[in-house]
């Protein structure tokens, strides 16, 4: 009877793990393409400013330089279902990296107030943002 107990608890065991195993396996498939539409803001704009609504920043790295993007949206082009719920899944620091050109032009103080509205393939585990659209934005306020 012990027998029989050990042998019908190893099959459950071991015929449960397969689809367990499946369910918990990371999505298949390219990073999502995301687009960010924010701006730069210094130390001393992020002390001063008052927003009429409580919009997220994040301290973004861009290249060496360290700053702090001010979200004032964010989609994913390629699960509708996401899009605020990205921000909260990466918390508070994300990595730009990316073209040369398009590195240098975020790095510019020039930078610092222009919006923009920015676009690239987000490897969440490593919070990277791969760059593949940096443009100007015109404000809607």
């Amino acid at each position: 009877m012990i027998r029989l107990l050990v042998s019908l608890s190893l099959c459950v065991i071991i015929g449960g793990f397969p689809s367990a195993a499946a369910q918990s396996a990371p999505p298949i498939g390219p990073p999502q393409l995301i687009r960010m539409t924010g701006e730069f803001i210094d130390s001393v704009t992020a002390g001063v400013r008052q927003p009429s609504q409580p919009l997220p920043t994040i301290d973004v790295r861009v290249a060496e330089t360290m700053r702090t993007f001010h979200v004032r949206d964010v989609e994913s082009l390629t699960d509708a279902k996401k899009g605020w719920p990205i921000l909260r899944n990466l918390g508070a620091f994300l990595i730009f990296t990316g073209p040369a050109e398009m590195i240098a032009h975020l790095q510019s103080p020039e930078a610092t107030g222009q919006p923009f509205i920015i676009e690239g393939r987000l490897y969440v585990k490593k919070r990277v943002l791969m760059l593949s659209s940096v443009k100007s934005a015109a404000r809607d306020e």
